[in-house]
This record gives C-alpha cells, sequence and structure tokens, in this order.
C-alpha cells in the first residue's frame, strides 16, 4: 500500500517542510517544480481571464496536485514560490503574499491526505486507474482546491481588493477544472518514471537510512593476495572501512564490506568487470553516495580526514576532483575557457582573476588543450572533451582525484599524455585513484586493486599481477597479449614489454617464421560473401569531400571508396576528423566542399529518411541514442518512422534483436535504461537495424565495455559483416583493428594520409608514429625478424626453433 511519509511517522508536519531545505536533492525539486509552474502560469497572465486581472483559466493549476502526490512537501515549497515568480510578470503586489500561502497548501494537502481519508482512501498508489482511486483524487482534487481559493479569497478582500463571494469561487473552479481533466493523465505518464528512479519524497526520505551486513566476508584469491604499500600508514589520504552500499532499486548490495587506504602521491588502479561496483566506489569518495545517490549505505570514507557522510558533496569540491566515465554530464560552460572558470568562481576564499588565468593555463598545458581555451566544447571529439572534464578537475588543485576510466576515449597520444600528467601529479604528492577495463596504466601504478561482485579480491604490485594471465583472465580482464604469446613455455617470469619479449625468446632460441598461411588475412577474418565479392561498384563514393565548423576546418579533400561487404577501420587521434567523417556518410552533416554518393545517390540531394535506409550511425555513447520508454518502442521506432505496417514494424524488431542476440520476449515492458552499458550499446545497435542498413556506421563500439563485453560486441559487429553488411569502425584500440578489420583509413589533421590492410599500415612504423598512434606490440615484437603479426594465434604459429 502507497502512504505517504506523513503518515509513517509521528514527525511534526512543520519537520516534513523543514527537512526540505537540509537534502539537496528535494532543493532541486523545489527549484524544479517552482520553475515548471511558473513557466506554464506566465503565459496565461495574457491568456483567457475569468476575472481580468485575477484568475485566469490556467493548465499549470495541475502541476501542484501532480507534484504534491509525487514530491510531498518540496511540492508545497515549489507551488507557493513558483507562483511569485507568476505574479512577478504583471500582478506582483501585497496579494501575492496569500497567493504563496494558497499555492503552498495547494500542493501540501494532496501528500497529506492521499491514504489518510478513511474508508474514502483506496490504499492504492496516486494513480487514477480505478473507481476508488479516482474517488480518493476527487476529493484531495476538491479539499485543495477549496483551501487554495479559500485562503486567497479571504486575504484579497482583506486587502479590499475584490468580494471573497467573487474571487473564491472562480479560484476554486479553475482548480478543479484543471486538476481534474489535466491531472491524472499526468500521474499516469510521470509516476511510474519517478517511482522507476527512485525519486518520490518517500524515497528520498528513507535512502542512506539504513544499513545491512554483508552477507560474506570478502573472497581472496588466496595464491597471490598480498596487501601492499598504505594500509598500515599512519596517516592515508582516503581511508575505507568496511563500505557497503545496495542501490535503492537493486536487491543485493553492489559493495560488500570494502576496505582499502591510500597514501599521499600513491596511484592505486582499480579493475574489475563491469558492475563489479568500481564506479559506485567512485562516487562514494566525493559523497555522491550517499548524499545524492538513494540506497543503503554502511561503513565509512575519509578523505582528507573528514568523513564524507557528515559534509554535503559541494564541501568536499576542494578535496576530491571526480571524473565521470560519462563525462559529457559534466560540462556546463559553452567555451573550454568559461568551463575552467567555472569551479574557480566558487572558491572560498576567492582566488584573484590573475590568479584564476594563471590555474586555467597551467591546467589545460597540463592535458594539451592549450589551443582550444575559446571553442565550444561540444564542437570538440569526444576524446578532446574528456581531457576538458580532466582539466576543470585539475584547476581545482585536490589532493585526491579519482578517475573513471579516463583513458577509455583517448588516442594512444592521449593516453601516453594522460600517463605524464598522472605522473607528474603524482611527483607533485597528489594521490589519484582510477578505473580501467584495460592495461594502458597498469605498469605506471603503485599498486592494483581488484573488484568482483563488489569484494576486493585480489590486492597486490602491478607487475605481479600483469604477469599471471590466468589469474587476469578469472577476473574477467584481458591478459597482456605478448604474456599469452609465451604462456605454456618455459620462460620463467612471462614478458609484459616487447624489450623483456625479445629477451625470453632469445633465451628459449626462438625465431618467427610465420608460414604463408599466417599472412593470409582471410583465413583471419574470413571469406568475404560471394555476393558481394562479385560487385565491381563501390557503395559508397567520397569525392574530395571537406567540413568546417565555422572557422575551423575539421577535413579537407578526403577521397575514397568502400565496396560492399568492406570491414574497414576509421583511424586517427582524437580531433583528426573521424566522427565527422562518420556524419558526414550517414547525412547528419552535409561537405562544405566535395561530394559523398552513397549506394547512387548524393547525400546533399537526399533526404535523411531515404540515407537512413542505407546507413546506420550507432553512436560512441548509446544514451545519446536511446530515448525510449522499453526496449521494444525504441527498436521499433525507426521502422514506424519509415511507415511500415504494424506487422511489419514487428518481424523488423524481432529480427533486429535476434541479429544482436537478444531476447524479444519482455522487451514490452523491458526499460532499455536499467540494463548495461554493453547490453544498451547491442539495443543501440538493434535501432539501426530495423531500418535494414546495408552499411553499419560503430563510433567507439567498446568504450566502456569490459573484456567479456568486448568480445560480445565485436563477435557480433564481425557477424553482421558475414552476413553481408558493410562495416566502418571508429575505434583507438589497435587490437581490434588486427583482429578484425580488413581495411583501414588513417586520417591525420583532416587529411586522410593511408589507405591499406592492418597488416600494411602497421608495417609503416614512421607512418603510425607521425599519425599519434601505437602499434601494438605483438607488431613490434614480430618486426624484428622482418615480418609484421596482429594476434596471438598468429604469433603462437610462427615461432619455431632457431638455428643452433
Amino acid at each position: 500500500m502507497h502512504l505517504p511519509q506523513a503518515a509513517c511517522d509521528s514527525r511534526r508536519w512543520w519537520a516534513d517542510l523543514a527537512d526540505v531545505w537540509r537534502d539537496t536533492r528535494l532543493i532541486v525539486l523545489t527549484a524544479q517544480i517552482a520553475a515548471i509552474y511558473a513557466a506554464i502560469l506566465i503565459p496565461f497572465k495574457a491568456g483567457i481571464p475569468i476575472i481580468p486581472g485575477f484568475v485566469e483559466l490556467r493548465p499549470a493549476n495541475a502541476i501542484p496536485i501532480v507534484a504534491s502526490l509525487l514530491f510531498g512537501p518540496a511540492a508545497a515549497w515549489g507551488a507557493g514560490i513558483g507562483n511569485v515568480i507568476g505574479d512577478c510578470f504583471g500582478t506582483l503586489g501585497p496579494a501575492s503574499v496569500f497567493g504563496f500561502v494558497g499555492n503552498f497548501f495547494f500542493g501540501y494537502l494532496p501528500y497529506v491526505l492521499w491514504g489518510h481519508l478513511g474508508w474514502l482512501s483506496s490504499g492504492q498508489p496516486p494513480l487514477v486507474k480505478s473507481w476508488r482511486q479516482m474517488v480518493e483524487y476527487g476529493v484531495v482534487c476538491v479539499i485543495a482546491s477549496a483551501a487554495c481559493a479559500g485562503i486567497i479569497g479571504w486575504g484579497v478582500e482583506w486587502l479590499g481588493l475584490l468580494p471573497f463571494v467573487i474571487l473564491a469561487p472562480a479560484i476554486f473552479f479553475n482548480n478543479i477544472v484543471m486538476g481534474m481533466f489535466l491531472g491524472p493523465p499526468l500521474l499516469g505518464f510521470l509516476y511510474p518514471r519517478v517511482q522507476l528512479w527512485r525519486l518520490r519524497y518517500e524515497d528520498i526520505r528513507q535512502s542512506g537510512s539504513s544499513s545491512f551486513q554483508p552477507s560474506s566476508p570478502p573472497r581472496t584469491h588466496d595464491s597471490l593476495f598480498k596487501d601492499v604499500t598504505s594500509e598500515n600508514l599512519s596517516y592515508s589520504i582516503l581511508d575505507c572501512r568496511g563500505l557497503s552500499f545496495q542501490y535503492a532499486s537493486d536487491s543485493k548490495p553492489v559493495l560488500r564490506n570494502v576496505s582499502f587506504s591510500l597514501a599521499p602521491g600513491e596511484m592505486v588502479v582499480l579493475l574489475g568487470r563491469s558492475g563489479s561496483g568500481k564506479s559506485t566506489l567512485c562516487y562514494a569518495c566525493n559523497g555522491l553516495i550517499p548524499h545524492l545517490v538513494p540506497g543503503v549505505f554502511s561503513g565509512t570514507m575519509r578523505v582528507c580526514g573528514r568523513d564524507t557522510v557528515e559534509d554535503p558533496v559541494w564541501k568536499q569540491a576542494g578535496r576530491v576532483g571526480l571524473v565521470f566515465q560519462d563525462f559529457d554530464t559534466q560540462l556546463v560552460a559553452t567555451t573550454v575557457e568559461g568551463e575552467l572558470l567555472h569551479p574557480l568562481e566558487y572558491r572560498d576564499p576567492p582566488l584573484s582573476s590573475e590568479e584564476m588565468q594563471q590555474r586555467v593555463v597551467h591546467a589545460l598545458s597540463r592535458i594539451g588543450l592549450e589551443d582550444c581555451t575559446y571553442r565550444d566544447p561540444m564542437t570538440m571529439s569526444g576524446g578532446q572533451r574528456q581531457r576538458l572534464v580532466m582539466a576543470s578537475v585539475l584547476v581545482q588543485e585536490p589532493p585526491l582525484l579519482v578517475l573513471d576510466e579516463p583513458g577509455s576515449d583517448l588516442d594512444p597520444a592521449g593516453r601516453a599524455q594522460l600517463r605524464e600528467v598522472l605522473q607528474n601529479l603524482r611527483e607533485e604528492g597528489i594521490t589519484v585513484l582510477m578505473t580501467e577495463h584495460d592495461d594502458g596504466q597498469l605498469a605506471h601504478a603503485d599498486r592494483v586493486l581488484v573488484l568482483d561482485q563488489g569484494e576486493i579480491v585480489w590486492k597486490g604490485k602491478p607487475e605481479t599481477f600483469m604477469r599471471h594471465p590466468q589469474l587476469m583472465r578469472d577476473w574477467g580482464l584481458r591478459p597482456l597479449a605478448l604474456t599469452e604469446c609465451f604462456e605454456g613455455l618455459s620462460v620463467g617470469r612471462l614478458p609484459i614489454s616487447v624489450q623483456e619479449a625479445w629477451t625470453r625468446a632469445d633465451a628459449l632460441n626462438l625465431i618467427l617464421n610465420p608460414p604463408a598461411s599466417v599472412l593470409d588475412d582471410t583465413l583471419r577474418l574470413g571469406e568475404m560473401p560471394a555476393c558481394l565479392r562479385k560487385m565491381a561498384l563501390p557503395l559508397i563514393h567520397v569525392e574530395g569531400a571537406s567540413f568546417q565548423y565555422e572557422d575551423q576546418l575539421v577535413l579537407e579533400e578526403v577521397s575514397f571508396a568502400i565496396q560492399p561487404g568492406d570491414f574497414l577501420a576509421l583511424l586517427g587521434r582524437n580531433g583528426s576528423g573521424k566522427s565527422t567523417l562518420a556524419r558526414l556518410l550517414n547525412g547528419l552533416l552535409m561537405p562544405t566542399h566535395g561530394r559523398i554518393v552513397v549506394d547512387g545517390l548524393d547525400t546533399s540531394a537526399t533526404s535523411m529518411n531515404e540515407l537512413a535506409k542505407r546507413i546506420g550511425l550507432v553512436f560512441q555513447n548509446p544514451d545519446h541514442q536511446i530515448f525510449a520508454d522499453t526496449v521494444w518502442e525504441e527498436v521499433a521506432f525507426s521502422a514506424k518512422n519509415m511507415g511500415c505496417s504494424e506487422h511489419e514494424i514487428a518481424v523488423r524488431v524481432q529480427e533486429a534483436l535476434a541479429a544482436v542476440g537478444l531476447p524479444c520476449e519482455g522487451s514490452h515492458d523491458l526499460d532499455p535504461f536499467s540494463l548495461r552499458k554493453g547490453e544498451r550499446q547491442r539495443i543501440a545497435v538493434a535501432s539501426v537495424l530495423a531500418t535494414r542498413p546495408t552499411v553499419l556506421i560503430f563510433d567507439e563500439p567498446t568504450t566502456g565495455l569490459d573484456t567479456d563485453e568486448t568480445n560480445r560486441m565485436m563477435a557480433m559487429i564481425r557477424e553482421l559483416n558475414q552476413q553481408g553488411h558493410t562495416i566502418v569502425m571508429i575505434t583507438h584500440s589497435m587490437r581490434l583493428v588486427a583482429t578484425y578489420a580488413r581495411r583501414c583509413l588513417l586520417l591525420h589533421g583532416g587529411r586522410m594520409i593511408a589507405d591499406g590492410t592492418p597488416r600494411e599500415i602497421f608495417a609503416d612504423t614512421a607512418l603510425i608514429r607521425a599519425a599519434s598512434l601505437e602499434i601494438p606490440d605483438i607488431s613490434l615484437f614480430s618486426q624484428r625478424w622482418g615480418h609484421t603479426l596482429l594476434t596471438v594465434e598468429e604469433v603462437k604459429a610462427s615461432l619455431l626453433p632457431g638455428p643452433p
């Protein structure tokens, strides 16, 4: 049964109202309700008058009732404040005081009354689905409307402005009409969503109010578990003890009895599968959990000696800098400089203008964006925006820096620059905690923590971890390619660098002599479908295409062709024009010079609807593409937009979901945002497949995915290619290029500088370095013997005993 919190405890009513101003989430809700209420009120000040100058027919008057049933006391404050804001546009005066009070009760009484009307109560949530809910809603609406009308009517009469018998009935009539007519559909739309995301007043009040005990002690890897470095130091920048957390919407904890410490200047890498609790632990470091994220919290997290529970999040910003995995949510300004100045403007004590500018220049130079001071962040590449968010955190000079997968959107040059920045920060005494899915930063860390199912299952030196490929597999991580090449050979310690691999090969008298079959890419990738090999004409033809954002030239005279059934990788550092080129191919952007022809159609003269039937683009972040309430609606949207019949839509949805390995059963009710990122990525692919395009463009399809999710995603993409789809993949992962791509286009500075197979591209070390990319370790290792190999399997098939 749904009962308002006011009915569930003995707290005084004024305590509920006062508590709104002690919780940031409720303050934000109050502000949003006030803004929405005022925004709808204001246009009707000159709208349909009932009593000119006093009462108009206002649809906004349904807002206080609906908001009250969802958000409790926050709606009372929001309705009162919103009404005063509305009065500022034409009728502000002494009567506005009574308008505030009347609307305050209009937004408070429904919350108090629902479930508290004796035999009139339905005993059900505040929706209008059954006749009992309809009766209860009607009674609540009448009482709240009458209270609002009575207070305002009495006050206006007391001021000598208008008789009560004229004004009060008019207000009551307006409130009842709008409340009864617009309230039920609004509740029907909002309540399920508010309930799903645990945003009702009761949920917010209860979040963090209880604790739990972990069901079992942490599991450890007994043979290799070592607790090294800072655990026993007398002073730690961060000290976490017995931390457990369960999201309000989950049935089991995501963190279980986690304990660890970080010393000043230490860099620790947090590893684990998706869903192991890495991001949750990051959010706990600066108090986002438990202050702003509903759930059950226990244990302690201290930063610089302060318990994160004791201070609101804004007070902890100077101690902890946090960069989200979804870094775009942290961008607020319209220029790069403004992004960095924003946090500095709220420092206490304030900084001088000169010091602020010095910090901005220093932070931008640290991460290589010194030439982008006045750019709009939304015109920058994903990797550049990620570095910008890092700069906006570094500009505050926090003693603890928490990075949630900071290298996920960086090119190899950007990752190398990140390593340099982190090394400099360590030398300055800044402590770094970062999560990762790959081995990019492991070798440079002081310590590794591995999370699995919310528990720390391994701690130790990164070198120890990297030399045990089976251990990495056990915890869902990808072993280093070079260690896999020598796994099973009697080499003692497995190599973790190219130099070590050469030394081990010499010690074992091994050479690389690949047979012809290893160098035949058809064995690695499979044959292209015969029906496609016979098609001589290119499917896509790019002729001298250029593109310019305002005064910045992003692409310059790019020309190439794509054959049907090809698997093409677009390579280049951040900002080289890869994502822009992808959007030119599917018609989201039009070239400023040159032309692009897709299946015989010039994109500049073809509608988006026609192009969507031929080319589908899967965004780097699936959350930028998904918008529907259910998986079925999301996948069906494109087919509906194309005018397909209901039967055809059903067929296409079933085909698309089957193609990406997702079940059709249950998709009518499943919320896509309740799924993990890898599954949301598949839904985004399915929504594109429903248009049955010939070409699929994937923009960084494995960003943020763990090893298992990456394998599943790439297996799906390969299967789609083998079914006849032409694949264009943007990626910074040279391993994926080596394993899956038939052909590479290399962009640098907006120009195309190379077109060839992965083996041809990686064989040209000077070309790769000029484009600020990195040759895979396996390819670099094999080049000592005059060959460019691409995969572990190729190296193992080519290792032979050398001459005595």
